[in-house]
């Protein structure tokens, strides 16, 4: 759905020290969402620091200059909001969600960290600790947990997309102050981020304000990208997860192009019409009329430089491999060849517009 359709109406510029600012008012609902998204992720790791992007998302909690280690979560709380970051592969975004007469308050603390950033011996073992224990239970003691790393493995083999955002184990134990430190340097900075703001604001007086805030952090220009080459997969591979699961499961993944590009709506019908509704093709003929399949899923995953579309079939007892394969396998077929009908398209279309408003109308989700 586009924006003409949603009539939201974006307003857009940059501070001389190149933050790019992003405004969106809607003063329906007395609140505001302030959202800072770094471009820097996992794809922007060196080899021997695989997981620091992710790790910093932490740091960046730990408190700054003028806020206290848990002054961050305990402002925007006691203001009556909620905070929370995510860290992708191509970008790391804060989001401050709190009513809008505390937006002051937020672009405050965002400023402040961005600025200058607590960053201590013990500040980070503490967080070493926390995202340890967060891969465990997350990724390698969670049935199935390990498929989305082997995938990046092989689809993204050699690229910087090729290890989990969450890292590798043995750099997360070993990052040190001093690298923590040169990270923030380097990707921290204005011209570096993208400002979203969303709701009950004020143009004039919410460009005031940022320009309070972050006009005078300096402008650092010491980001030094290497080239993510994205290899194009010249035969089929076959892989075989043993896993301490009680059903098997069978998926098939592709590479595919990034994000924005002309097939994206393509593959999100796709997955909408092969498998992720109760009338989808999957769940109507191997779910319910045949019971070979317990469950069925399809998730498109869109990255800046490319994308994996993974297929998931989970068998129900008895069910023979092979078979699994074959099925889904020969339902991509069909989809390829043409096999659908203009009442399945235009039904599936309207739902996915239809959901996407819903979505948009949530301040955060328009700020994204």
């Amino acid at each position: 759905m586009s924006d003409q359709t949603l009539n939201l109406e974006f307003i857009e510029y940059d501070l001389p020290n190149g933050l790019h600012c992003i405004l969106y008012q809607d003063n329906t609902k007395p609140n505001v969402c302030v959202m800072p998204a770094y471009q820097v992720g996992a794809k922007d790791e060196i080899k021997g620091q695989k997981g620091i992007a992710h790790l910093f998302e932490h740091m960046m909690f730990q408190g700054s200059e003028n806020v206290s280690k848990t002054g961050h979560f305990d402002s925007v709380m006691k203001a009556g909001g909620t905070c929370n970051a995510f860290t992708g592969f191509d970008s790391t975004v804060y989001f401050d969600l709190l009513p809008s007469n505390n937006l002051e308050l937020a672009l405050w603390l965002e400023s402040d960290r961005m600025n200058s950033l607590n960053i201590t011996q013990t500040n980070l073992d503490n967080q070493i600790s926390v995202v340890l224990e967060e891969k465990k239970q997350v990724i390698d003691n969670v049935p199935y947990g390990t498929m989305t790393e082997n995938y990046l493995k092989h689809i993204f083999r050699g690229s910087q997309y090729e290890i989990p955002v969450i890292g590798l184990e043995e750099d997360i134990k070993s990052f040190s102050v001093k690298e923590a430190l040169n990270f923030h340097d380097n990707y921290y900075s204005p011209e570096n981020c993208v400002l979203m703001i969303s709701g009950d604001i004020n143009i004039e007086k919410t460009k005031d304000l940022i320009l309070k805030y972050f006009g005078d952090i300096r402008k650092k220009n010491l980001i030094n990208r290497e080239k993510n080459i994205i290899s194009e997969l010249e035969s089929d591979e076959e892989l075989t997860v043993p896993d301490n699961v009680q059903l098997p499961v069978v998926s098939i993944c592709f590479q595919i192009p990034g994000e924005e590009s002309e097939e994206d709506f393509d593959l999100e019908y796709f997955t909408e019409i092969i498998a992720n509704r109760e009338s989808s093709r999957l769940h109507r003929k191997y779910v319910y009329e045949k019971n070979i399949f317990k469950s069925v899923h399809a998730e498109k995953i869109a990255l800046k430089d490319a994308g994996i579309l993974i297929l998931f079939a989970m068998l129900n007892p008895g069910t023979d491999i092979k078979l699994a394969a074959d099925i889904l396998n020969e339902e991509i077929r069909l989809f390829y060849d043409n096999d659908i009908n203009d009442r399945e398209f235009e039904r599936i279309k309207n739902q996915l517009e239809f959901r996407n408003v819903t979505k948009n109308l949530k301040m955060n989700n328009i700020s994204i």
